[in-house]
């Protein structure tokens, strides 16, 4: 028993069980708050705390009141506590000047969309899909071409190889004689904290967590201790560190989970001619991460709907008072395109920030600048995004009972029976693919799947 809670400690996981804990936050979350988990209005707000007391302005306080979010700030540091279980931070993986402007306008691009699609990928496709959100399901489909668009950018600047689900130092040492697995992250003789960029974002980064920490605890800005005691702060520490932990341990993403089963209509080759390593294509044809998109997706759908159809919660709401507006169907590229090219979603990059990945300190920058857009030209924006709902229905289960008849409740049934489904079918691909027992899928962690032994060099 010792030796298995310290190899799970030390090692990385599978992407469901990344799922499981992301799912186990979102349910919790739920359970105290009946709502799904919600980050870019406090990740605005803690920008606004920064910038009115370091620099005296009020681009993001204008419409975002300063506040700490201490969710934000737990999954940060969940992260942070698997990179320290793992006796591993992520501050070796060496990026280059291109990947990191990339990673930049990723950060303003996925900022500035969560405005216009009235939240991120978190809130849409781990929130709103297990609510049944028609708006949600609008942002996933309008993304997905895009996030290819991103892909190909990505490619075609040549940094296809930096496109993984998550470095381990002696993984990339391992595979850095192979052909088509070697990490262009990993050089020997790069030294994070020699870097003046690396040492400058970083700083960025902690005054980032400490500036509205420091207010959080000493004053009445909103989410103060004073404001909400500490018994709030513990609920959203469990759900906060899960999810930090589940995405750390695994690289969990919605942006590779959505983007996972158009693989099977590609060839390793076509992977191979961008200069996307074959872990990448393994891990996408074999449909691992959407393992762990769907195993959270499932766990919060099948909780808020047992507890929706006793009583005891309701279904939450992804779209507005309408349940589609133009801002989603405009939205949804944008956080595609945004994710793709910062590596990461918003909470991944929360994770990444824990881990010290460069990338996600670029983007973090990037996050601030991309509200200002909207927040300097609100008024504007919401006429011309939010002004007119798109439908009548906030739910598709609302939609099929009224359009296809039977009651909403036997749609809500239908619903789940469907992402069951998928759920069940990317485990069958996964083994199928991979030619794999399911013991070997359920205990394995991703590189242990995507590096078969064949593809080793010898020692």
């Amino acid at each position: 028993m010792k030796s298995f809670i310290s190899s799970l400690l030390g090692k990385q996981w599978p992407f469901w069980l990344g799922g499981l804990f992301v799912g186990l936050a979102e349910i919790i979350f739920y359970y105290h708050y009946d709502m799904f988990i919600v980050v870019t209005t406090g990740l605005a707000q803690m920008f606004a705390v920064s910038e009115v007391n370091l620099f005296g302005v009020d681009w993001v306080a204008r419409v975002y009141e300063p506040g700490v979010y201490w969710f934000i700030l737990f999954a940060v540091l969940g992260a942070r506590l698997s990179a320290v279980a793992e006796r591993e931070s992520r501050d070796w993986v060496h990026y280059d000047g291109v990947m990191l402007l990339l990673a930049f306008i990723g950060g303003f691009i996925f900022s500035f969309g969560t405005r216009i699609a009235g939240g991120c990928t978190t809130h849409h496709f781990l929130g709103g899909i297990p609510s049944m959100s028609i708006a949600s399901w609008v942002v996933l489909i309008t993304g997905i071409p895009f996030a290819f668009v991103a892909f190909k950018l990505v490619t075609v600047l040549g940094r296809g190889g930096y496109l993984r689900h998550q470095e381990c130092r002696a993984v990339s040492i391992e595979q850095s004689a192979t052909q088509h697995n070697n990490n262009p992250g990993y050089d020997p003789h790069y030294q994070a904290w020699k870097n003046p960029l690396h040492i400058a974002l970083t700083l960025s980064l902690l005054a980032f967590l400490f500036v509205p920490l420091y207010y959080g605890l000493t004053t009445t800005i909103a989410g103060s201790v004073s404001q909400i005691g500490w018994g709030e702060i513990a609920w959203l520490a469990i759900p906060g560190i899960l999810l930090g932990v589940g995405i750390a341990k695994t690289g969990f993403g919605t942006e590779c989970s959505v983007m996972a089963p158009e693989s099977a209509f590609t060839n390793q080759e076509f992977y191979r001619r961008s200069g996307v390593p074959d872990c990448t294509y393994k891990m996408f044809r074999g449909m691992l991460p959407l393992q762990g998109f769907m195993v959270a997706i499932v766990s919060l759908n099948i909780f808020i709907m047992a507890s929706y159809l006793w009583g005891d919660g309701s279904i939450p709401n992804a779209s507005g008072e309408a349940g589609l507006y133009w801002g989603h169907i405009l939205g949804g590229p944008l956080l595609a395109m945004g994710a793709v090219m910062m590596i990461g979603c918003e909470v991944r990059t929360y994770a990444r920030l824990g881990l010290g990945y460069s990338t996600a300190l670029a983007a973090l920058p990037g996050f601030y600048l991309g509200y200002l857009p909207y927040t300097l030209n609100k008024d504007a924006i919401d006429e011309l995004v939010f002004d007119e709902g798109l439908t009548d229905y906030i739910t598709i289960a609302e939609w099929a009972a009224d359009s296809l008849g039977a009651t909403e409740q036997t749609w809500i049934f239908v619903y789940s029976l469907i992402l069951i489904s998928m759920l069940v079918l990317s485990f069958i691909t996964a083994r199928k693919f991979l030619s794999i027992s399911m013991s070997d899928l359920i205990l394995k962690n991703t590189d242990e799947l995507v590096f078969a032994r064949s593809e080793r060099p010898a020692r």
